[in-house]
């Protein structure tokens, strides 16, 4: 509770003093002249009726009145310092950018779904994308501070991310998109042992790492190379062939394109990276959505550690 008559001014003045040990030190600390100090003292003490030191060779020793007078004033501080800081970080949300790195071939839900969630507290804030062939990528403009935040899908040829926090922002469960007429005879879940004689269209950036999958086999019969998702989804509903999908994004062409679980199912981790120390208000604000929010790991993915296992898309 703050003393009755003390500012903050007052209130700086006082625990200065008091860790000073006197009106000198706290003087040279505050940088004001040792005449203006000890006035100010003085009147703090006309102004509570109490005596707050004892004068003595060694120096100005709190009472009992100035010890307890001292802990509202380090209460009435900290309550100023919450105070200034939560001020500013309204203010910087109001105007705030946001810079993002994303894993090109992952689906933007986590994305977008965050974005949606701190747009609606502080619409202010503007965001900036830029997408990134891989998971190297994302965390190389993060650790560059070119992107504050990062999403990416982890991978053993990836490396250790060291240096940088992760969280774990979603789970992405891959499926088969095809056309209708192709998915006639196929069971629902495909067994994956079955994809790769299949037609498959594919993205050009996969299909420089030769289309692995879980690292035990690839797809042979790849039909179309394409340079982007959307082509991918084009050539899916146009009948030329079959594409692996999350399915968040594979769901949205139905009737044009039929949807098959996989069998084992492959799910992509999503996770969100960020480099340690103090993030912009912007980026806290969304961080903290993250259900995970409150247990971030360093380095979370040991070096030769795979996120999703043999379950995993590249």
């Amino acid at each position: 509770m703050q003393a009755p008559g003390m500012d903050i001014r007052s209130a700086q003045y006082l625990v200065a003093v008091v860790d000073h040990g006197g009106v000198t030190a706290a003087a040279n600390a505050l940088h004001i002249s040792q005449p203006s100090l000890s006035q100010a003292v003085r009147n703090l003490e006309r102004t509570l009726g109490s005596t707050l030191f004892e004068r003595t060779a060694r120096g100005l020793i709190p009472t009992a009145a100035g010890a307890a007078v001292a802990d509202a004033a380090r209460t009435l501080l900290r309550d100023v310092a919450k105070a200034e800081t939560a001020v500013a970080a309204v203010i910087a949300l109001r105007s705030g950018e946001l810079t993002i790195a994303v894993q090109s071939d992952l689906a933007l839900d986590s994305v977008a779904d965050l974005a949606g969630q701190l747009h609606r507290t502080a619409p202010g804030i503007t965001f900036s994308t830029t997408a990134a062939p891989s998971a190297r990528e994302v965390l190389a403009l993060v650790r560059s501070g070119r992107c504050e935040l990062g999403f990416l899908e982890r991978d053993l040829a990836d490396g250790p991310s060291d240096g940088l926090l992760e969280i774990e922002a979603s789970a992405q469960e891959m499926v088969l998109s095809i056309p209708p007429a192709l998915a006639v005879d196929l069971p629902d879940p495909v067994p994956r042992t079955s994809i790769g004689a299949l037609p498959m269209i594919v993205e050009t950036p996969t299909s420089r790492r030769s289309y692995p999958i879980g690292g035990d086999w690839g797809l042979v019969n790849v039909v179309a190379e394409v340079p982007d998702r959307l082509a991918v989804r084009e050539m899916v509903g146009h009948g030329v062939g079959a594409a692996l999908l999350p399915r968040s994004i594979a769901e949205q062409d139905r009737p044009a394109a039929s949807v098959r679980s996989l069998d084992p199912p492959v799910i992509r981790r999503t996770r969100i990276v960020f480099r340690d120390g103090p993030l912009s208000p912007a980026a806290a604000a969304l961080v903290s959505k993250l259900p995970t929010a409150h247990s971030p790991s360093t380095n979370i993915f040991p070096n030769g550690d795979n996120l999703s296992g043999s379950n995993s898309m590249p």
